[in-house]
This record gives C-alpha cells, sequence and structure tokens, in this order.
C-alpha cells in the first residue's frame, strides 16, 4: 500500500523545512566575504526623485581628486549621479540648496539639472568616485550658468 500524506504532515512538513531554505535564501553571500551598506535611496540628496534617462543605458564611472583648497567647476548633471567619497572631505554647494559636508566613507546622489561645485574642505586631497547612470551618447555634465 502506498503511504499517504495527510494534510496535517504535509504542513509540518514545510513548516520544518521552509526556515531552512529562507535561511539560505538570506545568507546568499559566500563565508568570508561581509558587505556594508552604504546608500539605497530613490531620490537625490535634494528629495529629488530620481529620473532614468532614455536610450541605451550606459555607466560611466571616475575618480576625481581635488586639491586642499580646491573645487569643481560650477556644474550640472542631466543624469543621475552616484558620489563617493573614498578620502578627506568636501563640501557641496547646490544652488537654491543648503551646503553639505561629505567625508570619507559616505556617499550621496546628485541634483538632477541644478548648479552645484564641490569643494574640498580639508587639509590633504580629496578623492571621490563618480558613477554616471546615462544614456548612449548622452552627456553627463553640463557647464553650470
Amino acid at each position: 500500500m502506498k503511504p499517504i500524506i495527510t494534510p496535517i504532515a504535509l504542513a509540518f512538513g514545510l513548516a520544518a523545512v521552509l526556515p531552512l531554505w529562507a535561511l539560505a535564501q538570506d545568507n546568499a553571500l559566500p563565508e568570508g566575504f561581509a558587505t556594508s551598506p552604504v546608500l539605497k535611496t530613490t531620490v537625490t540628496r535634494d528629495g529629488d526623485t530620481i529620473a532614468w534617462p532614455e536610450g541605451t543605458p550606459e555607466i560611466v564611472s571616475v575618480i576625481g581628486t581635488i586639491e586642499p583648497g580646491g573645487r569643481t567647476p560650477l556644474h550640472q548633471h542631466p543624469v543621475p549621479v552616484y558620489v563617493f567619497v573614498l578620502e578627506g572631505e568636501v563640501e557641496l554647494r547646490t544652488e537654491g540648496g543648503d551646503p553639505h559636508v561629505y567625508g570619507t566613507g559616505e556617499a550621496y546622489v546628485e541634483a538632477l539639472n541644478r548648479d552645484h561645485q564641490l569643494f574640498n574642505v580639508s587639509d590633504s586631497d580629496a578623492r571621490i568616485l563618480v558613477v554616471f547612470a546615462a544614456a548612449e551618447g548622452q552627456p553627463t555634465t553640463v557647464a553650470g550658468e
């Protein structure tokens, strides 16, 4: 005679197995590898919704170095831009917004289509990683007015 699995037995079996499966799914990273969250957002640092450009997606990344007392030119971005401060301390000044200082290990998403500048406010070089989420052939930066 073939054994019959009762609904109660099935429920108990699933209750015993599902937590193990869920644990395996939550721990998808291999042993010896860990991550530290830096930034997760749907808005820019000024609270504007991030708008993705139309066209063929293209990621562009650069590392910028700003000397002590130096700055970027006045500019704006028509595409989403992620900035991570690798070293030093910088002050972001955005048109219509309050200045904000970011230090080593901090990140933000630039304002879209709004003039801004980044100033090195530390005594040593400031290094930033800048990642642009653009469309192929689209400019990532436009001179400020």
